[in-house]
């Protein structure tokens, strides 16, 4: 008895609470808050699929503040007025520069070993470059990634990539096999371990290059890195936290609203336990969120954390959202069963459905156990349903 209610409520709740109502029973509305805690759980891990989170190395921009690795044909150092403006990790570059030449070089080694394989390895190079010359452009500009040794490595040109002299200009490089790399001594992708830029003039002369925000870089879920696993307990709370709170409100609120209504509900534990078995709604539309955002494809978001820490990643992961999902059907459905996620107006309509379908098997038990009218059960819902909202308004609860 109760376990086989639970789900009779979905198709027939009038027949359903009558035999909730003969025999309230604790072990269907334990279930409902299984399944409930058990879809979120799901719920969270199809939207962390989704949600691919940019990865770098280095973390911070360690690489371009400090020369400790760094060599050229001439010593390097720390530009501490000269930065890519807007750079909010770090506050210099690092220069090299020579005179009287027609080629600088600067190279850093001495790096960890990274994977840029195609599986699991990183997929781009992202950096920013200015060179400065008397009354040229390079002849040639060349980048090369360092496997084993300095003599093996990949070479890529950089012609395309560099803007005018004494203007910073900015690549984010694709990296891996097959992305157009040439190949010198058998190099190997799974074991990059430093790089060089080489630029070359035809005729002598003062010549600068100045290196910034360097750094190899994925998208990855947090799934693959680990972090989902991390936060599974904070999932788990967080549902048995929300449905237990929606259930007491509901519950104490429907008591309270019937006594204005001169109905008596009966014994608090009693009518606790019913009225839990309205809350497999919410079970059904966590079900149905699951299953909408499964058939999206997933996204690569500019930002290391999620939800993004600044305005500036904020903005940039909502013109991913609309240029990757909005157009698409699942997605708006998807909006519409989370309101945080909207980037249009999209109405409201599904957490809206959702109170509403709360709201008719609440009617339906008050109609069952104290054999009032339809008119009268509904409205102390809907009065219940009015306040609720509004202590989720203001209260967030």
């Amino acid at each position: 008895m109760g376990v086989r209610e639970v789900f009779e409520v979905l198709y027939s709740p009038v027949k359903a609470f009558k035999k909730i109502i003969e025999k309230p029973d604790f072990k269907g509305v334990l279930l409902i808050l299984v399944l409930f805690i058990s879809f979120s759980v799901v719920e969270q891990y199809v939207v962390a699929s989704k949600f691919l989170l940019l990865t770098v190395t280095p973390d911070e921009d360690d690489w371009t503040e400090s020369t400790a690795l760094w060599t050229s044909n001439d010593s390097p150092s720390l530009d501490e007025t000269d930065y890519k403006a807007g750079n909010t990790v770090g506050n210099h570059s690092v220069k090299s520069s020579v005179f009287n030449d027609t080629s600088i070089w600067t190279k850093i080694t001495g790096i960890e070993s990274l994977d840029c394989s195609e599986d699991t390895g990183y997929k781009e190079l992202f950096f920013w470059i200015k060179w400065i010359h008397e009354n040229e452009v390079p002849s040639n500009a060349t980048l090369r990634l360092f496997s084993s040794s300095e003599s093996s490595y990949f070479e890529l040109d950089l012609i395309s990539f560099l803007a005018s002299s004494d203007e910073w200009s900015n690549a984010t490089l694709k990296i891996g096999p097959d992305q157009g790399w040439n190949s010198a001594n058998s190099p190997d992708w799974q074991n990059v371990m430093g790089l060089e830029f080489i630029l070359v003039w035809q005729a002598q002369a003062n010549l600068t290059i100045k290196i910034d925000d360097l750094r190899f870089q994925k998208y990855a879920s947090s799934i693959e890195t680990g972090a989902f696993g991390g936060s599974i307990i904070g999932i788990l709370m967080s549902a048995a936290v929300s449905f237990s709170m929606n259930w007491i409100l509901w519950a104490g609120i429907l008591l309270l609203v019937a006594k204005v209504f001169r109905e008596e509900l009966g014994p608090w534990t009693m009518f606790f336990v019913i009225i839990g078995y309205a809350f497999i709604a919410t079970v059904v539309y966590t079900i149905a969120s699951a299953a909408i955002i499964s058939m999206l494809s997933p996204l690569n978001l500019p930002t290391k954390t999620w939800p993004p820490t600044t305005e500036a990643e904020a903005n940039a992961v909502n013109a991913v959202f609309e240029e990757n999902w909005y157009p698409i059907l699942p997605y708006r459905l998807y909006a519409m069963l989370h309101p945080v996620f909207v980037i249009s107006n999209i109405p409201f309509y599904f957490p809206f459905l959702r109170e509403v379908w709360t709201l008719v098997l609440c009617a339906t038990a008050i109609r069952l156990l104290r054999g009032t009218t339809w008119g009268k059960a509904t409205s102390i819902s809907a009065v219940a349903l009015i306040l609720r909202a509004i202590l989720g308004f203001f209260f967030g609860i």
